[in-house]
């Protein structure tokens, strides 16, 4: 075939076909439009795609993720011009016409995954002649070690079929509404508006006692105990939407419920209390949910910050993937102290000074021009060994923050800031006028007699279809709910009356308070013009606390909003409603452990702890709520700066659990780990941790060039980058700080070192996969 034949349209990864149950053939499932034949359905093995052309099923792939708030669309809206792949040929693929396509079949079921059994979701396609089947194929673990749901698969066709004009309507099975005998949900392909007689559109599915679609679960299991009781007992308290949300995260959850507890003699109680069940929290009344949590610490989060909702929902979600497996019996660790900083620190030093950079310092280093005569990468250094004096903060963060460019002058800092300051001021004008016009409208109609409509949303929530005036109106009244209550204990944003205690303010009086209070106005200011800037982000918890520090440096509404941009640049995917941003980091940060301590991982995953809801918060605001206010800004700086790797935070966070390991290590559940992490905010000494986390650092470094060359052939040179980095940091100290040589080097040298990958196996903990040593590779990059 010619390449012009076929057209690559819609793509999914981590596809498989299992001709060996426990050695998968990964690939990807495509719709593809071939020009003699029309549309195919075609599973494409990923070792037979040409090196060429994988870029192309990568863009493909993300093309159809982000098309996915989309469908329903023709696929002239989704496909643009210019964004057309085609494909030379498909080698050893298996295809099929979606004319000879009878049914495809949807469903969960048991397969085998490394030695243990899982539940996945599996795809059949039965042809129009002689009975015929394509092999069947399975949904594998994403990029992020999880399966997808059978909804989100079944979305997905359904939109892509309708993206080509075609339905995808349920077509019932031997008296069986929607589900054959091997529970399989079976559809039907139609043109639009032509409906076969025995099929309904496909819909959200109706609430039922037990999903459709599940494998049987025998009577003795607890999920058959707990029966449609306990389904209608979940009911009668959160109401039927959030019994239906229930539903679709998974009944696996409650099966793991009754692991834990003894569900049939309290079900109710036991189902909220489990930190499992933290999903479903925000969606029930407080007055019920105080009935029955246990867990302080994780309900605090949950209503602080609504991202972190959002992911125990995920968590809970992938726990589906679990229904039917029969994990080994947990390893009795042996008590291991090699991972102990006082072990891994031996021979290896920081480069911490404990000297500032000083405003005399920083004025030196500019020309008559006022250019700066050292180059970023020496400032950078400068500012990771020590940190920046209080009153030249305002200046020097313009740069980190990339506010101003390293090499202007400072007639060219003039003009970048009068045409940043006159943008600002345009965005902000531009918000207030429409709720000035609002406010005006609303006045004249209660004037009129007529009664408006009340506010139904909480702070939290952002209807996608609503329109541009009512998003920014709850835009604002959100973002005021959280200005009120940030960092008021600071004399910055404290009462101007000098009152001592800050009570709660209602809504009704925000506007009063943040009126009286010129710096909370400004930082409500910023951040709902922030939400115009970037107006499909909007506003999420935990932006506000990401302000603050800033504001508080800057003491000026047009520049603090300015590096609030630059800051978001680097952390807005925490912010993501889809989560993929924090549960990338939590996943790296998951890989460090595994890869730096294998014994902290193996016991986290025995705890329940290992999904890192613990570090969540620490991630989503960078360390804010941990440090104190001025030592916040000092690690902000440092992370900033730092020239060894753009992902020094992670290893900020490894540092403290490393420095908490033996602690961590005697906690027996997921609670305790919550509470002792949570406990540890406002006790967290930085420059030992900044100290620690530079040696881990180097650390990391040694141990990931150790697993790449024994398991995956390559040299990193890391030790190359190593010396290299030791001589920026000789450079600086001897050259612009003229301190004595920092970093305090441990009493003894280096001695008895092993390779990670070989002492692990050897002590029978956990090994980071090929996969998983490639990811970790990335946190080497530097900024």
């Amino acid at each position: 075939m010619s390449s012009a034949e076929l057209e690559l349209l819609f793509a999914m990864p981590h596809v498989s076909i299992r001709t060996e149950e426990a050695n998968p053939t990964i690939g990807y499932l495509c719709l593809i439009s071939q020009s003699d034949a029309g549309n195919l359905l075609a599973w494409v093995p990923r070792k037979t795609i040409p090196r060429v052309e994988l870029d192309a099923y990568a863009e493909v792939v993300s093309r159809t993720r982000k098309a996915r708030k989309n469908w329903g669309q023709p696929l002239a809206d989704i496909i643009r011009d210019g964004q057309k792949y085609t494909l030379s040929g498909l080698t050893e693929s298996i295809s099929a016409p979606l004319d000879d396509i009878d049914r495809l079949g949807i469903g969960r079921d048991l397969t085998l995954n490394k030695g243990e059994e899982v539940c996945l979701v599996r795809l059949t396609v039965n042809l129009t002649f002689g009975g015929a089947q394509l092999p069947d194929l399975w949904f594998e673990n994403d990029d992020f070690g999880r399966p997808p749901s059978l909804e989100d698969v079944e979305e997905d066709l359904r939109g892509w079929f309708e993206a080509i004009g075609k339905n995808l309507a349920k077509a019932p099975t031997d008296g069986r509404p929607n589900a054959d005998a091997s529970h399989m949900f079976q559809y039907r392909l139609s043109d639009k508006f032509e409906l076969p007689a025995d099929a309904t559109l496909l819909g959200k599915p109706q609430t039922r006692k037990w999903p459709e679609g599940w494998p049987a679960v025998p009577e003795e299991s607890a999920v058959h105990r707990f029966g449609s009781y306990g389904f209608n007992v979940v009911t009668q308290i959160v109401g039927q939407p959030m019994a239906n949300k229930i539903e679709d995260v998974g009944w696996n959850m409650l099966e793991r419920f009754s692991k834990v507890t003894n569900i049939a003699k309290n079900t109710t109680v036991q189902v909220l209390e489990h930190p499992l069940a933290r999903p479903i929290l925000p969606y029930i009344p407080q007055n019920v949910r105080s009935l029955f949590l246990s867990s302080a610490e994780a309900e605090a989060l949950l209503a602080e910050y609504e991202p972190a909702g959002q992911y125990v929902a995920r968590f809970a979600a992938d726990l589906q993937s679990r229904l039917g497996s029969h994990p080994t019996p947990p390893p009795q660790l042996k008590k291991d102290k090699t991972r102990d900083f006082e072990v891994l620190s031996v021979g290896r030093r920081h480069h911490r000074t404990g000297e500032a950079l000083s405003a005399e310092q920083w004025i030196s280093w500019y020309d008559h021009t006022g250019k700066l005569t050292l180059s970023e990468r020496e400032i950078r250094a400068i500012v990771f060994s020590g940190g920046v004096e209080n009153d030249v903060r305002v200046d020097v963060w313009k740069y980190l923050l990339k506010v101003y460019p390293y090499d202007s002058t400072d007639a060219e800092r003039t003009l970048i800031m009068e045409k940043r300051n006159t943008e600002y001021e345009d965005m902000k004008a531009q918000w207030q006028s429409i709720l000035l016009d609002v406010a005006q409208s609303e006045a004249a109609a209660l004037k009129a007699g007529l009664t408006l409509e009340q506010r139904e949303s909480q702070a939290g929530d952002e209807k996608e279809d609503a329109d541009v005036v009512t998003k920014i109106k709850e835009r604002k009244y959100r973002v005021e709910k959280d200005v009120v209550r940030t960092d008021r204990t600071i004399p910055f944003f404290a009462n101007l009356a000098g009152e001592e205690e800050i009570s709660p303010v209602s809504p009704s009086d925000m506007q009063e308070v943040i009126s009286a209070n010129r710096n909370l106005e400004m930082l409500r200011n910023i951040l709902v013009t922030y939400t115009m800037y970037n107006f499909e982000l909007g506003y999420v918890q935990g932006m506000n606390d990401l302000l603050a520090p800033i504001l508080v440096v800057m003491q000026n509404e047009n520049e603090a909003f300015w590096c609030l941009v630059q800051f978001m640049e680097v952390v807005q995917s925490n912010f993501f409603r889809d989560q993929s941003g924090m549960r990338k980091q939590l996943r790296r940060l998951e890989l460090l452990i595994k890869l730096m301590d294998p014994y902290l991982y193996a016991h986290m995953e025995i705890t329940d702890s290992i999904n890192l809801f613990c570090c969540f918060r620490w991630l989503l605001i960078y360390f804010k709520r941990e440090f104190e206010f001025a030592d916040i800004m000092r690690l902000w700086e440092v992370m900033w700066a730092c020239p060894l790797t753009k992902e020094f935070h992670l290893f900020v966070a490894f540092a403290i659990l490393n420095q908490h390991r033996q602690e961590l290590m005697a906690k027996t559940a997921f609670d305790e780990t919550l509470k002792y992490i949570n406990d540890l905010s406002g006790h967290i000494h930085l420059e030992s941790t900044l100290e620690r986390a530079e040696i881990l650092f180097k650390v990391f470094g040694e141990r990931i060039g150790e697993a790449a060359r024994e398991k995956l052939g390559v040299d990193l040179a890391v030790d190359a980058g190593a010396e290299d980095d030791d001589a920026l940091f000789r450079v600086v100290r001897e050259g612009y700080l003229s301190v004595p040589p920092g970093g305090r080097r441990s009493p003894s040298p280096a001695r008895g070192r092993t390779s990670t990958a070989s002492s692990a196996a050897a002590n029978g903990t956990v090994e980071c996969s090929e996969e998983e040593l490639w990811e970790l590779i990335e946190l080497l990059q530097k900024r």
